[in-house]
């Protein structure tokens, strides 16, 4: 069997996409180390390949066999950190950040960046301003260029799309929410965002789903608020990814309630509970309860 090297997919793939060297690489690595990748004569590593990937929309996770015992020990320490800051534990996630500080290369943009984009997650609860701070350092260390009027302009990873979400949010929670819909917007009209052929960008693409017809839903744009969260539905039901799905529910439901249809608004409401329910979000439930019963009578 004949064997290929990683720099063979990235290279075919990009070609593929009509990706040039310099767009993929740009803030990850210089196109001379790109060329080297590509041609099997220098081993990337895990944060830099999984960032070329993430930017082709490719699937990063069967190449993790390839990870040496330090990548490994990295790639560890950002899936614990992930988690803890998801639960909300962020002394503990600022331990394992300062393990992951100490064995990280110095000069690894991409891990420097997910350390940035973790910090602002605990700031997040607190100080939104400083939050935002972060997040764009954050995105500077690889779109040093970066204009938020132009956002579709840009060949962004997973994790550049999530820095952006955080950034979006930082807006909504500090009042200005038609600049956060702006930012959703952009990222929505992208060609090469709305591009869906693996599970992570399916993810991501359900949480902006969630978070744009939110905004939508508060600004009164119902019509859009439905369609942008139907989209965030279908995804969660194509793919399997049920994270959002009670959310997206009730984003629907409180638009149709809007536009006068109540028996579909409460069908909805209906199944946002119950999904909301199997994924065990407690809280999600008790929201969807007290709307259920303040808006229709409904007792779930």
């Amino acid at each position: 069997m004949k064997a290929y090297h990683i720099g063979f997919f990235i290279k075919q793939k990009r070609e593929k996409e009509g990706i040039s060297q310099k767009e993929l690489c740009k803030g990850i690595c210089d196109n001379s180390t790109l060329s080297r990748i590509e041609r099997g004569k220098h081993e990337p590593s895990i944060s830099i390949l999984k960032a070329l990937l993430q930017r082709l929309g490719m699937d990063e996770d069967p190449f993790s066999i390839l990870l040496g015992p330090k990548d490994f020990e990295i790639s560890n320490l950002q899936k614990e950190i992930v988690f803890l800051n998801t639960q909300k534990q962020f002394e503990q996630a600022a331990e394992k950040i300062k393990q992951l500080e100490k064995i990280a290369d110095s000069e690894d943009k991409i891990v420097k960046q997910f350390i940035l984009r973790s910090k602002a997650l605990a700031c997040c609860w607190t100080d939104y301003t400083t939050a935002r701070e972060i997040l764009l350092e954050s995105l500077r260390i690889t779109h040093p260029d970066f204009d938020f009027d132009h956002i579709g302009d840009y060949l962004l990873s997973i994790d550049e799309v999530k820095i952006l979400n955080q950034i979006a949010v930082t807006y909504s929670e500090t009042g200005d929410r038609r600049y956060a819909i702006y930012i959703y917007q952009q990222l929505f009209k992208s060609p090469l965002q709305q591009v869906v052929n693996n599970e992570a960008r399916a993810s991501v693409l359900s949480l902006l789903a969630y978070n744009y017809s939110r905004l939508l839903g508060k600004e009164r744009r119902y019509e859009e608020c439905i369609e942008v969260a139907q989209y965030g539905y279908d995804i969660c039901v194509k793919y399997n990814k049920c994270q959002e799905m009670g959310g997206l529910l009730l984003n629907i439901s409180y638009s149709l309630h809007a536009l006068g249809q109540d028996e579909e608004s409460k069908s909805r409401l209906i199944d946002s509970y119950y999904a909301n329910r199997l994924m065990k979000k407690c809280k999600s439930c008790d929201v969807v309860r007290k709307y259920a019963e303040e808006t229709f009578g409904m007792k779930l």
